[in-house]
């Protein structure tokens, strides 16, 4: 019980953490105030990503036709609980070797209400590990067989339109997936997006 209130407590503080930095701006040497970081959650099944794909030079380049269309989930900023808009990824050199972990490479489209910013991973900067269903089993699964897949991805901003056409930056993902093998969807349990701007 006492484990459990110390891990209450710390998940706490981390979430207050990241509303709080989510919020900070930072002013530059010339007195101009930088972009703030945009910090998006979702907690929810995967839902296939049915969007064509993005007509940028970035996707094209990074795709090489190779890439497919992955998933799609709202956009849920994380400091006040609102959809701002849609998340499309597309991935590609999924690595499953027995023994190894999950790799993969993501680009990802943030169709936002201000405008769309378009970050990818590289050709294998999103992996993942399952973990032991004794330290984190499926909780949302309704009974199906499954595991949990802990992991994320880092990468750079490739690309914006609107408010985010001159941003430059990198990006963060974390998450839990809770791996269905019983044939429904996944389900992202946690999945934490953090948009780093210069």
């Amino acid at each position: 019980m006492k484990n459990f209130r110390l891990a209450s407590a710390v998940a706490v503080l981390v979430a207050g953490a990241m509303v709080a930095l989510s919020n900070v701006g930072a002013a530059s040497s010339s007195g101009a105030s930088t972009p703030h970081n945009i910090v998006l959650v979702y907690n929810g099944p995967s839902v296939p990503n049915t969007h064509s794909a993005p007509t940028t030079a970035a996707f094209t380049s990074w795709c090489d036709s190779e890439c497919v269309a992955s998933v799609s989930m709202p956009a849920v900023d994380a400091s006040t609980g609102r959809v701002e808009g849609t998340i499309y990824v597309w991935t590609k050199n999924l690595d499953l070797t027995p023994g190894a972990p999950l790799a993969f490479g993501e680009f990802i489209w943030f169709a936002l209400n201000n405008g769309d910013i378009y970050v990818h991973s590289g050709e294998a900067g999103t992996v993942g590990a399952l973990m032991d269903t004794s330290v984190k089993a499926p909780t949302h699964l309704n009974g199906d067989p499954g595991a949990v897949v802990a992991g994320g991805g880092d990468g750079n901003i490739v690309g914006g339109t609107g408010k985010y056409s001159k941003w430059t930056g990198t990006y963060t993902d974390r998450t839990f997936v809770e791996l269905n093998f019983a044939g429904g969807p996944n389900y992202y349990d946690q999945l934490f997006w953090s948009i780093n701007p210069n």
